[in-house]
């Protein structure tokens, strides 16, 4: 039987922990411009899909933005950030 991925959380560490009640691998990164560490995990692991927050994605570099949304390998969600009034 083939090994399914697994689901990852980024984002602020909030954002992270509170995906992490739900089982996904927080990985907390409070700033897109620090975001090799969470690349290198990534790419370490076997994931299927990243759970992360929009405000996070948005900080990120257009190019990079663009190459993950086109993504299937993982799949990249973008959930609302948690501090925003987005929430409400």
């Amino acid at each position: 039987m083939a090994e399914t991925g697994r689901g990852f959380a980024v984002g602020s560490q909030i954002f992270a922990d509170l995906w992490s009640l739900l089982g996904l691998v927080p990985l907390p990164c409070e700033s897109p411009g620090e975001s090799a560490s969470v690349f290198t995990a990534l790419s370490a692991e076997r994931a299927a899909f990243v759970v992360v927050e929009k405000a996070w994605f948005n900080g990120l570099p257009e190019s990079v933005r663009r190459r993950l949304e086109k993504s299937a390998d993982p799949v990249w969600i973008q959930f609302p950030s948690c501090e925003s009034g987005e929430m409400r």
